[in-house]
């Protein structure tokens, strides 16, 4: 039950194409992340200036609503930078499963050259055991690919539904300043 060289050789290489498959999905990942959360820094700073610019030009009024105006601005904001990172999560889920998936291929392959050179090398009462395990590891390896393709496509509905509550976050737009001073000056009256 030896493999032959090219056999070896050609396991380790899949197995290292597979390790980079997935050390570039986690490098991009990562790359997506920082550049996410950089843009987004630099977003609520910007955005939050505004406010304290407004409290050191004496407008009074939004010193009373500054949290409140604060957050309520934010959260739109904050719910498409998680949707973004979710996004991104979901991107680097789907690509480990994949990449899983493939390794286990690999061992496969090694799996059915050692079946398949033991068969040509054993009485045929042996061929028949052999050929089960065969058999058997076949339809292991399709219910994989269907395990597989169903984490997928959970992991994708997953994203969808963060996706849809981030939409409707997004969609519920606070009210401006003015509209809740007007409000304000309405119920004082």
């Amino acid at each position: 039950m030896y493999l032959s060289a090219q056999e070896i050789a050609n396991s380790r290489d899949h197995a290292l194409n597979n390790l980079l498959g997935w050390s570039s999905s986690c490098l991009h990942a990562g790359q997506r992340l920082s550049e996410l959360l950089g843009n987004a820094s630099r977003d609520s700073v910007q955005h939050t200036s505004k406010h304290w610019s407004a409290l050191g030009h004496g407008q009074l009024e939004s010193l009373t609503q500054f949290p409140a105006a604060l957050w309520l601005d934010s959260l739109a904001r904050n719910s498409q930078l998680l949707d973004s990172i979710y996004a991104i999560i979901g991107d680097t889920h789907k690509a480990m499963i994949r990449n899983a998936e493939a390794q286990v291929r690999v061992f496969d392959e090694i799996a059915f050259a050692s079946i398949r050179r033991a068969e040509r090398n054993s009485p045929w009462e042996a061929g028949i055991a052999l050929h089960a395990m065969r058999t058997t590891l076949e339809s292991a390896e399709k219910t994989l690919q269907g395990m597989s393709t169903a984490a997928i496509q959970s992991v994708e509905l997953a994203e969808n539904e963060v996706h849809q509550i981030s939409e409707s976050i997004s969609e519920s737009t606070p009210p401006t300043k003015r509209a809740t001073t007007r409000q304000a000056r309405q119920n004082n009256s």
